[in-house]
């Protein structure tokens, strides 16, 4: 960072008016400079004593949070977790990008820029008919029993029941099955018979019938899918809502969640941002896991991951559930994020095969991007950090 950029953040930060990411460039800012004061690794000791002088130095002595210790030991705690590795603040290049005046870009090769994703995805009704939906016109796309498939001029589908039909299919009426998926740089977004909206990102489905049964709600997904479940009733009764997902299964009244099952994710991870889920896991249909809003369960997929009997199927913790869901309202947000998974998220979302030439460096990754972005501008953000790409045809390969 330059000196005149350093001294107008430091402005800011005095005057209260930092944003959160301006926030973390700045406190990235010292932190380059304590690491920058010697050649070699500073051991954990030496690195204790430079983060407090980094601390001590921040112009923040008189605020709330440097006065509270419970808020500065936890600040503390995760500059230690991102010094630990070579930090790249994705927010640092948005903020120079929009202030031009004054800096000069980094040089990376030329490269055929690829476009990011947008709304498509497939629908498959019961008869095994294929409707691409990014293709098709704004209205009535099908009808499957008493229940209306519909484009909104938004791109929504919405399913509806028509006039006089019944609420709920009789248990002895078989359920006819519906699949929207969406393929690579594809997302949408659905409204299901029962008034749930859905959201898909890429490469992901759900798997849903065209009117669901009269004392149960039961979809099936694989991808990346957010929730807001509808809340329906039978007379006293709240009916459940239930969400298939590998080898788990989420239990819902009325609530918002999100959850990542692709297959090539070591766990499937559920997020709860309103109301409350339980999760049954394998066989074990006891009495299940019950989730609290800012809450994320990862449970691992199957056995493969699984080293010995003593390690535990699950882990629960808590997490920045905007920055879970930020997908769906068109930024990648990242939070300690790896470089392997944050290549996953490009790769699907690009439509782009990733290959590595050498071994994944331990990177970790915090800012936010729109996702509105061509790939160029992604690979000069990460080469800010000093990854190196280059890209082949339909391949972006990581060099370094």
């Amino acid at each position: 960072m330059k000196g005149h950029q350093a001294r107008e953040l430091l402005k800011k930060h005095k005057e209260g008016t930092l944003t959160s990411e301006e926030q973390a460039l700045l406190e990235t800012w010292y932190l380059t400079l304590a690491k920058s004061r010697r050649s070699a690794p500073l051991a954990e000791d030496e690195l204790n004593t430079a983060l407090d002088e980094i601390w001590q130095a921040l112009p923040i002595g008189d605020s709330k949070e440097a006065n509270d210790h419970n808020g500065m030991r936890k600040r503390r705690r995760w500059i230690m977790s991102i010094a630990a590795t070579i930090l790249i603040v994705c927010a640092l290049s948005i903020y120079f990008y929009n202030n031009k005046a004054g800096r000069e870009q980094p040089a990376i090769s030329s490269v055929d820029d690829f476009l990011p994703g947008d709304n498509r995805a497939i629908l498959t009704l019961a008869d095994g008919e294929k409707i691409t939906l990014n293709d098709a016109k704004i209205g009535t796309l099908a009808k499957e029993g008493q229940t209306a498939i519909t484009k909104t001029k938004e791109g929504e589908i919405v399913y509806r029941s028509q006039p006089g039909a019944k609420a709920g299919s009789t248990v002895k009426e078989a359920l006819s099955y519906n699949i929207l998926s969406t393929p690579k740089a594809g997302q949408y977004q659905v409204q299901l018979p029962d008034g749930t909206h859905v959201w898909l990102n890429a490469l992901s489905s759900i798997r849903f019938p065209s009117a669901f049964a009269e004392n149960e709600r039961i979809v099936k997904i694989t991808g990346e899918v957010y929730f807001e479940v509808a809340k329906v009733n039978k007379g006293t009764k709240r009916i459940p809502f239930k969400v298939i997902s590998g080898d788990q299964t989420i239990e819902v009244l009325g609530t918002r969640f999100n959850v990542i099952s692709y297959d090539d994710e070591e766990t499937i991870e559920t997020t709860l941002l309103e109301g409350s889920i339980k999760i049954n896991i394998g066989r074990d249909k006891g009495r299940g896991i019950l989730l609290k809003p800012g809450q994320q369960i990862q449970v691992n997929q199957g056995s493969k991951n699984r080293k010995s009997a003593a390690v535990s199927p699950y882990t629960i913790r808590g997490v920045d559930t905007q920055s879970i869901v930020s997908w769906k309202d068109g930024y990648f947000r990242f939070d300690n994020t790896g470089l392997a998974e944050l290549m996953r998220q490009i790769s699907r979302w690009y439509d782009i095969e990733v290959v590595y030439e050498a071994p994944v460096k331990d990177y970790e990754f915090v800012g936010k991007l729109e996702r509105s972005a061509k790939l160029s501008k992604v690979l000069k953000i990460l080469e800010l950090g000093g990854v190196q790409f280059r890209v082949e045809e339909n391949k972006l390969i990581v060099t370094e």
